[in-house]
């Protein structure tokens, strides 16, 4: 049940067994646990789309630019009901020239700024929810969840990768209806693409939830033979080759687990895919993707940095040997704490507050998941050479 949970799959899972009349199978606590939890996402539904209607009534009213991305937009195309979904944030692309009013939105809606470490995105959270929380406590109406505001999707920094500077744009939006509310939302190809991204982005992230994937599947089973939509598709990525593989190495992912048809541009898509992200498909990602959630779990040498190897591909040039190993073991929140000791040095002595850093449970994740993949990278260097060498053969 942890796991269901922790990857999104909870309430796919009761309608499937609903769907097939196989609830019987299973124990009668686990059926009322499910559909406890269901009943309780309705209501947290309902709770976040008050508060999404109110933000966008007070966003159109000030005349601000923006379009809501992912969460209620996702509806009907990735999802066929949003009581379905465990939704954590409400996402909105925000044009620069209306930043700081939306901002100000926000913040007039009862919600403060978490601590911020990119200019191009901001989070905000209503002081009484809390902290983040797990298990069948996510799912009430007053669990903690954000308001996140972006000027930029594709974050190149953080994983070292081409940039897609601007490629989504308020301006590339359509009005989209849902449940009686009416708001700006992204194209349909611009839609799937971000998905797409969103997945890439968690995966480079070290972790990803697997109802993302199960998302994006469901939409291939509706509109995998819409000829007119992957045109679109096609010309939304013109040359951009990085976006293009992108797009085959999360479709092979949902069809790896979740079996949807894909569309013919993936299929002709997928022999161009770069040798070295092949080896990953192949070696690496069904394995990997089964990690376990949280990724700072305890776990004896866990492979969850093998998607390093994945990222390598597509690095844009050659990386410093001192930012290689700060990927592998990361230092980059320290600093963050650091600051918050020197503004309020009590913070030293709140065991609430270490324990929300998890200092100790992440600094061991990634000594153990860096040694493990400073381990791998003999076979790595191995299944490449033998891939090549087969290659060279058939050809």
């Amino acid at each position: 049940m942890s796991w269901l949970n922790d990857h999104g799959l909870a309430f796919y899972f009761l309608q499937r067994l609903e769907d097939t009349s196989a609830s019987n199978n299973l124990p009668e606590p686990v059926i009322s646990y499910l559909k406890n939890n269901f009943a309780a996402n309705q209501m947290r539904v309902r709770h976040m789309l008050a508060q999404f209607e109110i933000l966008n009534q007070k966003f159109t009213e000030r005349g601000i630019r923006y379009a809501v991305m992912k969460g209620f937009s996702l509806v009907p195309q990735f999802c066929a009901d949003s009581s379905l979904r465990h939704q954590s944030d409400l996402d909105y692309l925000i044009d620069k020239s209306s930043w700081s009013a939306a901002q100000q939105v926000v913040i007039e809606a009862g919600y403060k700024p978490k601590e911020q470490t990119k200019s191009e995105d901001l989070v905000f959270l209503k002081p009484d929810m809390g902290m983040a929380s797990r298990g069948a406590e996510q799912y009430q109406a007053r669990a903690p969840h954000t308001v996140e505001l972006h000027l930029d999707i594709w974050d190149s920094d953080s994983y070292g990768l081409p940039s897609l500077c601007s490629f989504f744009s308020v301006a590339r939006s359509d009005t989209r209806l849902f449940n009686g509310l009416r708001f700006p939302a992204l194209t349909e190809e611009d839609a799937f693409l971000l998905q797409v991204l969103h997945a890439a982005g968690h995966l480079f992230g070290y972790w990803i939830r697997l109802s993302c994937l199960f998302e994006i599947g469901y939409f291939l089973n509706q509109r995998h033979s819409d000829t007119a939509f992957w045109k679109r598709v096609e010309r939304r990525i013109d040359t951009n080759m990085i976006l293009r593989e992108f797009v085959v190495i999360v479709s092979e992912l949902v069809h790896e687990l979740f079996a949807p048809p894909l569309p013919l541009l993936i299929l002709a898509w997928q022999p161009l895919l770069r040798p070295g992200a092949r080896v990953w498909m192949e070696n690496y990602a069904r394995n990997w993707l089964f990690g376990k959630l949280p990724i700072h779990q305890f776990c004896l040498f866990p492979r969850t940095k093998f998607v390093l190897f994945l990222q390598q591909q597509y690095r844009t040039e050659v990386i410093p040997e001192h930012l290689v190993r700060k990927r592998v073991i990361p230092t980059a929140r320290l600093p963050g704490i650091a600051s918050a000791l020197k503004r309020q040095p009590s913070l030293l002595l709140n065991r609430n507050w270490w324990k929300h850093k998890l200092v100790v449970r992440r600094s061991l994740f990634h000594a153990l998941a860096g040694l493990r993949y400073v381990c791998e990278i003999p076979r790595w260097r191995w299944l490449n050479r033998a891939s090549l060498q087969s290659d060279s053969m058939n050809a």
